[in-house]
């Protein structure tokens, strides 16, 4: 089939969908609010190897026609929840399926799963540059908390990485160029923020993302640091470099904590 602009949104979609979690074809359409299950297969079966192309399965959840094996194995790697449990999948393999009811992720709002202008279009944001001390160190932190948010690694030159979700990519880089450790709280850049999905999913991505080395900032306000109404997760690198995952659902402060805590002056 030709590729057009319907058939990039649906990547765009795939792109984003973490780890761990997976989506119907008919989600992933109705999602894009135009396009049905049978156009949304046919769009990965041709465009689609290099994206997580497992997190994308049948309506029931049994794994994509033809691939079943390889999407099982890493559907237990990345910790889908599966009907039975891992090791009834792993048991079932091709017949492995993944819970619905646990395992579904829905995008917080169709318009937020594409871009909010058109690719390309005048003041949308084309990339963000990350310059680190170490890549050895920082290379592997970033990677995790990308990935997770759904980007996919484009381009590796040995001292940089470009990780990239639709036509906005995110480069982590490090070289002879960069002097001196990173300050959040100099002039500058403070942090980037990132929408994360729901509130279930902050909570799983700083769980995920403890084991590569970050680590959550202001915990006695988390999860409402930047305000009562405010749901989100602000994490530090190893080299003091703060992003802060934002949940669509933000809900309010919950009755047992002190509206006063949460405040926007976090410093």
């Amino acid at each position: 089939m030709p590729f057009d602009e319907h058939a990039e949104r649906v990547l765009e979609v795939v792109a984003r969908i973490p780890a761990g979690r997976v989506m119907a074809y008919g989600d992933v359409g109705r999602a894009l609010g135009d396009r049905g299950p049978r156009y949304v297969g046919n769009v990965m079966a041709g465009y689609a190897s290099d994206l997580p192309w497992w997190r994308v399965v049948r309506a029931d959840g049994r794994p994509p026609l033809g691939h079943e094996d390889e999407a099982v194995r890493r559907w237990l790697e990345e910790g889908v929840p599966v009907v039975g449990g891992p090791l009834a999948a792993a048991a079932a393999g091709a017949g492995a399926r993944a819970d619905m009811a646990r395992a579904r992720w829905v995008p917080e709002s169709p318009a937020s799963v594409t871009q909010t202008g058109p690719a390309g279009s005048r003041g949308s944001l084309h990339h963000v540059e990350v310059w680190v001390d170490d890549l050895a160190v920082s290379g592997p932190e970033w990677g995790r908390l990308l990935a997770r948010l759904g980007y996919r690694l484009g381009d590796d030159w040995g001292h940089g990485q470009a990780w990239e979700l639709g036509s906005l990519y995110v480069v982590v880089e490090s070289g002879p160029d960069v002097a001196g450790g990173h300050e959040r709280h100099r002039a500058g850049v403070n942090h980037l923020a990132f929408h994360a999905g729901t509130r279930a999913d902050v909570d799983a991505v700083v769980e995920h993302c403890a084991e590569a080395g970050w680590s959550l900032l202001f915990a006695d306000r988390h999860p409402y640091a930047g305000g009562p109404q405010h749901y989100a997760a602000y994490l530090e690198s190893s080299e003091g470099f703060e992003v802060e995952l934002v949940a669509a659902d933000g809900g309010g402060l919950d009755e047992a904590r002190d509206p006063a805590s949460g405040s926007r002056d976090k410093t």
